[in-house]
């Protein structure tokens, strides 16, 4: 049966405190011998010709349960051996001789230096889930003892337990882990926590309640799923965990500069989050070799939605687009082609490009700097990557900056991508919200530094014309890890600066309105400090900003 244990992370150790009689380990070999198979319950999903897709509970599936820790454990609860299971779900435990034994099976991915994640729930103490079997006297030969989690489901609703889900979720982040290792053997995944409860609801508030908003990645080693039923729950959602496992992967051994925030495939978006979440549903048919995304919902998770990831009719295409992005990238990787699509690369070269010059690239994150970094590793694949972005309606990307662009996404202030801000002089710039705030195109500016010398430099923003808004004014060093060195401090003020000490080197400025009105800026960059050293601290500290946390990524 599915149980929890309050299990105390002491991160990367875990401790658990047992009593009782001490035995000691048996070798490989001697002792009693335990074999057994762990499986659990998958229910795949069923789309029909409405666009909507359901969970098919008429067609459980017996899936195994790979590579999950697997203890043997007496009766006082003292572990006697632990290995994990193999890629059949198999494990094999030696144990002392005539003693009584139970098996207990962690919803925890475990192999040393290699990668370490376990399913938890967030809503009873971070308590890990497990399912085990009854005790049973080990004898003196070899016994067979097999697991089974169990869905839950009765055929009309789910009356049981649903031990199934956390197994369901991690086989599905094996499946992405095994692409990725495919690509780089030698690869060691960060310590990963995946938050699930039947009590994580699509609302926003206290995630220890369960109210995560979405399933997200928070960007600090966790992952976020929902659980409720009925309404929203993701436990067989695979193309949904990979998703979310992607932007893990991004953050990890890429590099994810997205500003997180809502999205959906017609958006106009920035371009940071148009890249990440294009690649993280790219990522998702890429792994299960399925382009077929979808997103289980409503009432026995019956009124769902789907997607074709490879060939959707294109809505609103072009650089600013996820739905444009998770094509580009698909059809980068697949062995179908079609149209403009003659290139099947396969994951590795997208990978490669992914974790070196991607994480390096002095620009923002985004569909610019990944082909570049693609056609550089790939030239001879040049005119066929070319041909590939054209289909989106995307002229030929020739540098990380988006330089060149034809398609404005019908948007007076989409274009140039990027802008040039030397010392000593100024540019105009303006923010658009047609296509929606804080994360759709038009809101941010992005901005070229190239700093000669060292010195102190004032960065400032001044309204012009139009409606006056709240500038805010963030810079960063264009390297890896690309943080941001400083932003503006005033907050409600129409006119803002930063001034900071500056080395020699490039830099990203990204200028925005905080209120995300229509509004038009002047902004500056000078040797020097800026009219904010003069004011007073009383009114100065009065309207102090605090640094703005980025979204979870969804």
């Amino acid at each position: 049966m599915l149980r929890k244990l309050l299990l105390f992370f002491m991160f990367p150790l875990l401790l658990i405190l047992f009593v009782g009689c001490k035995h000691e380990p048996v070798a490989v070999g001697e002792g009693s011998k335990i074999i057994g198979t762990v499986t659990y319950d998958r229910i795949p999903s069923k789309t029909n010709a409405y666009g909507e897709v359901k969970l098919d509970y008429n067609n459980i599936q017996l899936k195994t349960a790979k590579y999950v820790l697997v203890k043997a454990l007496d009766k006082n609860g003292q572990v006697l051996a632990q290995t994990s299971t193999n890629a059949k779900g198999e494990y094999v435990l030696y144990v002392p001789k005539n003693t009584d034994v139970k098996i207990r099976v962690y919803a925890r991915m475990f192999k040393k230096d290699v990668w370490d994640l376990s399913v938890v729930d967030n809503t009873n103490m971070k308590a890990q889930y497990v399912i085990e079997g009854e005790l049973h006297n080990s004898g003196d030969g070899t016994t067979k003892r097999d697991l089974r989690a169990s869905s839950g489901w009765d055929g009309q609703r789910y009356s049981g337990l649903r031990e199934a889900a956390p197994f369901a979720i991690l086989d599905s982040i094996n499946t992405i882990m095994q692409k990725v290792r495919q690509a780089n053997p030698n690869i060691k995944f960060p310590h990963l926590l995946v938050n699930w409860s039947v009590n994580n609801v699509a609302a926003g508030g206290d995630q220890s309640l369960g109210q995560i908003v979405t399933s997200n990645y928070d960007g600090d080693n966790n992952l976020w799923i929902l659980g409720d039923a009925n309404s929203d729950t993701d436990e067989y959602d695979d193309h949904i965990i990979i998703h979310e496992w992607s932007h893990f992967f991004e953050d990890k051994f890429s590099r994810s500069d997205s500003i997180g925030g809502p999205h959906s495939s017609g958006d106009s978006l920035d371009i940071r989050v148009a890249f990440g979440e294009g690649f993280a549903n790219a990522m998702s048919a890429i792994a299960t070799d399925n382009p077929i995304y979808f997103d289980t919902s409503g009432p026995s998770q019956s009124t769902g939605w789907y997607m074709n990831i490879e060939n959707a009719t294109p809505e609103n295409p072009g650089w600013f687009s996820e739905a444009s992005v998770q094509r580009i990238f698909y059809d980068l990787y697949d062995s179908n082609n079609d149209g403009n699509d003659n290139l099947s690369l396969g994951f590795k070269p997208l990978f490669k490009a992914m974790v070196t010059k991607e994480r390096n690239t002095q620009a923002f994150t985004s569909l610019f700097s990944f082909i570049t970094a693609l056609k550089s590793e790939n030239p001879s694949k040049k005119q066929a990557i070319d041909n590939i972005v054209a289909s989106e309606n995307i002229s030929p990307i020739q540098d990380i900056y988006g330089d060149y662009r034809t398609n404005s996404a019908q948007g007076f202030y989409t274009k140039p991508v990027y802008r040039n801000l030397e010392v000593g002089k100024w540019v105009n710039q303006c923010n658009q919200n047609n296509f929606g705030v804080y994360n759709k195109l038009g809101n941010r500016t992005y901005m070229k530094v190239n700093i000669d010398s060292s010195d102190i430099y004032t960065i400032s923003a001044k309204p012009y014309g139009g409606e006056y808004g709240d500038p805010d004014i963030v810079l960063y060093k264009a390297e890896y890890p690309f943080k941001s060195m400083g932003m503006s401090p005033l907050e409600g003020a129409s006119s803002d600066e930063l001034t900071i000490n500056l080395k020699p080197g490039k830099y990203i400025a990204e200028v925005y309105d905080a209120s995300f009105n229509n509004s038009c800026f002047v902004v500056a960059l000078n040797k020097g400090g800026g009219n904010l050293q003069k004011m007073r601290g009383h009114s100065m500290k009065s309207m102090m900003k605090r640094q703005p946390r980025r979204m979870p990524q969804y």
